[in-house]
């Protein structure tokens, strides 16, 4: 079990942003300041005003020089926030997808000392009743029972992307493994089975608005079919990790 962190953890949120005008402030602005220390927005290179917005909303923005997507982004976040000595690194999306007000929740099992790593579960929450697209619905779950299969590890919603990490066990991650546009938590999974790093499961709402996704089937089916075969050999390569992790309910 991991041990409890001493004293007053800092907590950085990060927020991978692409073109979010009209978003990003207001998420910047729900985060919860008595539990998080520091926001850094990760500008994708959008070709719209969220980098301004995030910067008038208090956030620290850093601005990719190019279009790399979601992962890299995530990546950049993580690296920024521990520059800015975040202790436990959360990352939220930017289309008010998820809300901010549950990050204490979310925080609750690596306070407790019980998981390193922490995901969110809007699968078990109804989901299509707060505006997720049927099909997304299915897709997520077919994903998640194929995480499952590929890590070992019991999740319960692998693509969700709002969760919570310490530096210890980001510390342990390899971050070149990890996929640069979608997949990004399906590798941390493996990552967490492969290193021991126990995984928390919290439920969370979700949120659907009216921007059109940036998910494209025909480049995301072949690139989550390759991060899952690598996530099947890279979870494999640990042979001591019993796969079983928290769950908070």
């Amino acid at each position: 079990m991991p041990a409890q962190l001493n004293g007053k953890p800092r907590v950085v949120v990060i927020i991978p942003s692409f073109n979010e005008s009209g978003r990003i402030g207001e998420v910047v602005e729900r985060i919860p300041k008595a539990v998080v220390d520091a926001v850094v927005v990760v500008d994708d290179h959008s070709t719209d005003t969220t980098a301004i917005e995030g910067l008038r909303a208090g956030a620290v923005v850093i601005t990719n020089n190019d279009h790399k997507g979601v992962g890299a982004a995530i990546k950049a976040g993580y690296r920024e926030g521990l520059r800015e000595g975040g202790d436990i690194l959360v990352v939220v999306a930017a289309d008010l997808q998820h809300d901010p007000g549950e990050i204490p929740s979310l925080l609750e099992p690596i306070l407790d000392g019980q998981a390193g790593y922490v995901t969110g579960n809007r699968l078990n929450n109804g989901p299509v009743r707060q505006g997720m697209p049927p099909d997304r619905y299915f897709g997520n779950l077919m994903l998640t029972f194929l995480t499952r299969l590929a890590t070992g590890v019991r999740v319960r919603d692998s693509q969700c992307g709002f969760t919570a990490i310490t530096r210890q066990a980001l510390g342990k991650v390899n971050f070149h493994w990890l996929s640069d546009t979608w997949g990004l938590t399906n590798g941390l999974i493996a990552e967490c089975k492969r290193n021991k790093i126990r995984v928390g499961i919290v439920p969370v709402s979700t949120h659907y608005g009216k921007r059109p996704s940036y998910i494209h089937l025909g480049d995301y089916v072949p690139c989550m079919l390759r991060v899952l075969g690598a996530s099947f050999l890279r979870a494999r390569a640990s042979r001591h990790f019993d796969g079983k992790q928290l769950s908070i309910r």
